[in-house]
């Protein structure tokens, strides 16, 4: 039952274009100290898996530096370990990649060295504490060729990114496979998380090459649910997700892990931890006039000020009667003395000045960029 890890980690870059201008979609940062990479990262090892190649295409010094060697992961390894794919492109596979499929087929020097059994693939939108074990086990044990992983999930403000709905029959197999823009209402919402056998990833990336496929979803899954001739299961997934598909969705998945029953299910699950990089900073302080209420605060922050249903990165500084509330405030940014901020996320080492009051709203919070003065 050996299996390899692919993430792709550049795929949904544009939906939330404002985070990734100098950065991939995986090494968006979430939760105070996390990045997104962090829960595939850690789904994978939790799972036993030693071998992942991250495939990459643009804006990946950070997410470089953040995984480093792999060794907050235990993927720092004379074999296996972990794998940056960078941009590669040749005659045959054609420009750098757009989709999935291209993905696939500029990585496929590494996928043809791999000897695991199984690929497990994964996109970098969706937060989610995944068992990966128990849907590698569901695999092998279905004799499955494929196996998607999906939840059922009510959608009441449209999801503007392209997606993949399954249709599910009783017994868990998946009868049918579509690609939606825009998606709206009660769905079997695919999470982008693949299973699949060694051999069949290695024929779909040559077949693809051969007669010009372009979308993994639409050109090769789909066909193949609708002939039947392979067999491709479902795995549901009860937990919760967080899908990243616009500023707004980023806002409400941070803000969501102020919630306890979230943030116990993400983090504190026996036997699945979500690991990040190790950082030694000092403990936050604290002024004797300081109020922090429903929030997470990071390590090595100063907090003077007030701050109420917000996520401080490490390093921050809420200087005496600054007010925070509703916001993400990323690493090393400075709130002066009464400014005020609402709905708003800071990029990293903003300086919000003495006495300025920034504010968005529900449903569309304010962002500035990173390193800005105001």
């Amino acid at each position: 039952m050996s299996t390899a890890g692919i993430v792709f980690s550049n795929i949904h870059d544009r939906n939330v274009s404002q985070l990734t201008t100098e950065r991939t979609m995986a090494s968006v940062p979430i939760g105070g100290r996390y990045r997104l990479i962090d829960f595939i990262l850690s789904n994978m090892v939790n799972a036993g898996i030693t071998k992942v190649g991250i495939i990459c295409k643009t804006n990946y010094q950070s997410l470089a530096r953040h995984i480093g060697t792999g060794k907050d992961w235990d993927l720092a390894r004379k074999e296996k370990g972990i794998v940056i794919l960078s941009p590669y492109s040749d005659k045959e596979a054609g420009p750098l990649y757009s989709n999935r499929l291209e993905a696939l087929q500029s990585a496929r020097v590494y996928i043809n060295s791999c000897d695991e059994d199984y690929f497990i693939m994964s996109d970098s939108d969706v937060v989610a504490n995944l068992p990966y074990d128990k849907i590698i086990e569901q695999h092998e044990a279905s004799g499955a060729d494929i196996t998607g992983v999906y939840k059922t999930i009510e959608v009441k403000k449209p999801i503007r990114r392209t997606s993949t709905l399954f249709d599910v029959s009783e017994d868990g197999r998946i009868t049918g496979l579509t690609s939606h823009t825009e998606i709206e209402g009660t769905v079997n919402f695919g999470m982008n998380v693949w299973v699949m056998n060694r051999e069949l990833v290695k024929n779909i990336i040559q077949d693809s090459i051969t007669y010009g496929k372009k979308s993994l979803s639409r050109e090769v899954l789909a066909p193949m649910v609708a002939e039947g001739k392979i067999k491709i299961m479902a795995y549901e997934h009860k937990g919760y997700i967080g899908i990243i598909d616009s500023l707004d969705s980023y806002f409400v998945t941070n803000m969501d892990l102020l919630r306890d029953e979230v943030r116990q299910e993400l983090f504190h699950t026996e036997n699945y931890p979500i690991i990040t990089k190790v950082k030694d900073s000092a403990p936050t302080r604290y002024g004797s006039e300081a109020s922090v209420v429903n929030s997470i605060i990071s390590d090595g922050c100063l907090i003077e000020g007030t701050v109420e249903n917000s996520i401080l990165f490490r390093g921050v500084h809420v200087a005496k009667d600054a007010v925070v509330k509703n916001s993400i405030i990323m690493q090393d940014c400075i709130l002066e003395a009464r400014s005020n901020v609402n709905y708003l996320i800071t990029d990293k080492r903003v300086v919000v000045g003495t006495g300025k009051s920034l504010s968005g709203c529900e449903g569309h919070p304010f962002y500035i960029e990173k390193g800005s003065i105001l």
